[in-house]
């Protein structure tokens, strides 16, 4: 029994050095451009560095902040991450514990009857038997891992959590913009409705003013009606924004965990030019962006699947063994002379399976190819979210000018176009044609605020969220 445990002993500790089969995980390679071709369109260093857990506090908004703080601790989209996180992590030690023997205890008690003519019926004088047999053995099992595959099943595993963790920053950092997105969203849309409720009321005095001179005999009935039309025209389009206005507030509840029957947010127009942000390098988009690294781990996990897969054809060394008591009474159970051991080795070698062996090891290795692919699609997508985010501010830069400027000279037409009513000199269309004009130019100039929020939320999103370091995985 000694000479047996030490030969099957020797030989796991030889076969636990040998070399795992299968690839080694390389970082897989992808383009990576040396400057954004829109970088200039943000000023770098302009901008404070912000955490990628409170990238939102570049906008200085109060209200952004408590939002984004409620949807961090309660959104159910989070919680689901949350929640794959932890069984990716239970899957890890279950992996991990492939690598220790399993030790297992049993109990029996038993009373048996032998028949008399039972064959090699000496052991009691050719009579027949009868006895009790107790046994308390603990029973041992270890998987000699000569060629790797529990050593590549644990790398697939961590591959995975590790994976999980990067989706879990990936979920979070979309629905932290998405709430961003949805509340200067509500902020534009509120804008737009100051500037329609000024100018309605600017309509109602117009229209007093037009009905005072129709009844005096100085306008027309048709200049009261064109006024009126305005007016109630644009009472419509305000209304109009009410129904977008309740179902952002709406979305911004679920983002937050609340229910939208006990959530609202008072008006508060969008002001002011949203923060410059700083693009930085493409290289720090590939540490930033947690799709990247999540990508990145699913090929790592990919390539200890190869392993896996080609350990299926090659030998599976085993070690079992069993210790205990076993005896006819209870009373001298653990007695020393009543002991009972074992150890046995086992190799099994597939000799013919029909080619699933082969089979799997192909299907790894598609997986594998298809996992470098998408980390390459990952990778071109990132950069093209950036240089789309980075034009569209450009862009937005100059048409918030033009339209600053459309706007101011609206507004002159309007002053104009009254001026030469009240002289006499112009019927009270060209009054009312202007003021529609300047109304479209502010919608538009407030639009256009809110597009360039928006653009700037989903450029941080774009870089990962925040620029201050690299987030671990």
């Amino acid at each position: 029994m000694i000479r047996l445990s030490a030969v099957a002993l020797t030989a796991a500790v030889a076969a636990s050095s040998a070399c795992a089969v299968g690839p080694h995980y390389q970082r897989p390679a992808a383009p990576v451009p040396p400057t954004f071709k829109e970088s200039s369109a943000s000023s770098v260093g302009a901008t404070a560095p912000i955490g990628y857990s409170d990238w939102w506090r570049v906008f200085d908004d109060p209200v952004l902040n408590g939002l984004e703080g409620e949807a961090d601790g309660a959104n159910q989209d989070i919680r689901v991450a949350v929640a794959r996180v932890d069984e990716a992590e239970a899957a890890v030690r279950s992996s991990r514990s492939s690598m220790y023997p399993s030790v297992n205890v049993g109990a029996s008690a038993s009373r048996n009857r032998e028949a008399q003519n039972r064959p090699n019926n000496g052991n009691t004088g050719g009579l027949a038997a009868t006895y009790n047999d107790f046994q308390l053995p603990l029973f041992f099992g270890y998987e000699v891992d000569a060629f790797g595959r529990v050593r590549h099943s644990l790398e697939a595993a961590r591959g995975v959590q590790q994976a999980m963790a990067a989706d879990l920053r990936f979920v979070r950092l979309s629905i932290e913009a998405s709430v961003a997105v949805d509340y200067f969203s509500l902020r534009e849309n509120d804008a737009e409705r100051h500037i329609l409720d000024t100018t309605i009321d600017q309509l109602r005095q117009a229209l007093d003013v037009t009905t005072n001179r129709f009844n005096g005999g100085i306008s027309s009935e048709l200049e009261v009606k064109q006024a009126k039309t305005l007016l109630d025209q644009t009472n419509a389009q305000a209304q109009a924004l009410d129904v977008q206005r309740a179902q952002l507030e709406h979305a911004i509840a679920v983002l937050a965990g609340r229910t939208a029957s006990d959530f609202s947010l008072p008006p508060n127009p969008l002001d002011g030019v949203p923060p410059s942000i700083p693009p930085g390098l493409p290289a720090d988009v590939l540490a930033r962006r947690p799709d990247i690294a999540e990508a990145d781990r699913n090929v790592a996990v990919a390539t200890a699947q190869i392993g896996v897969a080609k350990t299926a054809s090659l030998p599976h060394i085993s070690l079992t063994g069993l210790a205990g008591f076993e005896s006819v009474g209870l009373g001298s159970l653990f007695a020393w002379q009543n002991t009972m051991a074992s150890l046995a080795a086992s190799v099994i070698a597939p000799l013919f399976d029909g080619g699933r062996n082969r089979a799997g090891v192909d299907q790894a290795m598609a997986v594998f190819r298809g996992s470098l692919a998408q980390y390459e699609k990952t990778v071109l997508t990132a950069y093209q979210q950036v240089e789309d985010q980075l034009a569209a501010l450009r862009i937005l830069s100059g048409e918030a000018e033009s339209q600053a400027d459309a706007v101011a000279d609206a507004t002159q037409t309007v002053e104009i176009a009254t001026n030469r009513f009240n002289a006499g000199l112009v019927g009270y269309l060209d009054v009312l044609v202007a003021e529609e004009t300047l109304l479209a130019n502010q919608r538009v100039a407030a639009q256009i605020s809110g597009q360039r929020r928006v653009a700037s939320v989903v450029l941080v999103k774009a870089l990962g969220g925040g620029w201050l370091g690299v987030p671990t995985p």
